[in-house]
């Protein structure tokens, strides 16, 4: 691991590299492609690779902060570099190195690399630190003050990696962070963090943002407070798209289940009543609530409980009438959960893996099953919104043309990969 100090970090490259008497000849004189070609050679002695670091051309030293075999002393010096795009490179490389930083021994070896990743994590580039703050954000080997400065980064591409994700903040943390007013995409970051506890629950709920309540409902490894989810509750009558979130909770009290029957659909009704095992005496409650509703007329006649989403789709299927104006009518009318059923018939693929791909997080893997379906690229995107959540950063946009932007043979490895 020493060599990482040294240089030549990399297993050696096959290429044919200069003889140590011409590459000093061409890092002294050469042109600038001839540098720039020197300075990719990753078994290149490292005391040349250290003085092309400083090298007057950026695509010079852009070679270098890719450069697996540059020494860490090079990289400090790229690290403060005026070229944004030499420091962008050399933050991807100095991210993959530090997982690595494992050997105990190499004391020396970690403070530098270590060193390195502090000037890149404070950079004045958001893109930067973000590509710090993406590649370090499960790691528990990086110091801690690394990982406070990125979790309170004003850009939310920064700190919201390492808020959903780093094993290093705890929950006063948290719930800190919050309270000094954080928002947007950060804060639906820490409602989709796994495991969190009450009060960072109802920390999310006391800022009374729509969307990471929403993504904090469909979080079911969230600790959710009776009194955070009666606060829910009075807010969700109005809000459509957190009925279904928050019948599918589990753990709810009855006295929640029964607030709940008084503005969702009976479906939903239906669908709460299945999953929890209810006495008797509160399933007729829930069901006279829903009657009430009817007969009150506070329910239309598409809140009324339809068939089962399998039975539905297979009768379409099997009439020749399932297709991607069915699929897309569905998602836009909040019946969700016809769309798995749907999309397994339609493509010939078995109903589990459907499920396993709008669960994987994959915009790739959504668009390559609903390609195999035989849906639009449109449709497929919006199934990666409103029926999968895909994250922003996976996210699979339309191309202008409208066409699928995936080969078929790369669609087809991802339907495999969700198949193993």
């Amino acid at each position: 691991m020493l060599s990482w100090v040294l240089g030549n970090r990399k297993k050696k490259s096959n290429r044919k590299r200069p003889s140590y008497a011409d590459a000093k000849r061409i890092a002294a004189s050469g042109s600038v492609a001839e540098r720039k070609e020197l300075a990719s050679h990753n078994t290149l002695e490292p005391e040349l690779l250290y003085y092309l670091a400083d090298d007057d051309a950026p695509e010079v030293r852009k070679e270098i902060a890719k450069n697996d075999g540059a020494p860490l002393q090079a990289d400090q010096i790229l690290a403060r570099d005026p070229i944004d795009e030499v420091r962008t490179e050399l933050a991807y490389k100095i991210a993959r190195l530090i997982p690595t930083l494992t050997d105990t021994e190499n004391q020396r070896l970690t403070e530098m690399a270590l060193a390195v990743l502090e000037v890149l994590a404070n950079d004045e580039l958001p893109d930067v630190r973000a590509i710090v703050a993406e590649e370090i954000k499960r790691l528990e080997n990086v110091p801690k003050h690394i990982i406070t400065k990125l979790a309170h980064d004003a850009e939310a591409i920064v700190s919201a990696p390492i808020l959903e994700y780093s094993p290093l903040l705890s929950e006063l943390e948290l719930v800190q962070i919050i309270a000094g007013g954080v928002q947007g995409a950060a804060l639906i970051a820490v409602a989709r963090r796994i495991g969190i506890g009450e009060a960072v629950s109802s920390a999310i709920v006391d800022q009374d943002d729509k969307p990471s309540m929403l993504e904090l409902l469909k979080n079911q490894t969230a600790r959710i407070s009776e009194k955070a989810m009666q606060v829910i509750g009075m807010k969700a009558p109005d809000m459509d798209d957190m009925h279904r979130p928050l019948v599918e909770r589990s753990n709810l009290s009855v006295h929640t289940m029964k607030r709940i029957a008084t503005f969702v659909s009976a479906a939903l009704v239906e669908r709460l009543i299945e999953q929890n095992d209810l006495t008797d005496a509160v399933s007729k409650e829930l069901r006279q609530s829903i009657r009430e509703r009817i007969e009150a007329g506070d329910l239309k006649a598409s809140d009324k409980p339809k068939e089962p989403p399998d039975e539905r789709a297979r009768k379409l299927f099997d009439a020749g009438k399932l297709d991607d104006g069915v699929v897309k009518e569905a998602i836009e009318t909040g019946d969700i959960t016809f769309v798995p059923p749907a999309l397994s018939l339609l493509s010939g693929i078995e109903i589990e893996i459907c499920k396993r791909v709008l669960m994987g997080d994959s915009g790739k893997g959504v668009v390559s099953l609903a390609w195999k379906a035989g849906l639009t690229m449109a449709t497929a995107e919006m199934i990666e919104r409103r029926v999968a959540q895909v994250p922003a950063r996976s996210l699979v946009a339309t191309p202008s043309d409208g066409e699928f932007p995936l080969t078929d043979s790369d669609m087809e490895w991802y339907l495999a990969y969700f198949d193993e």
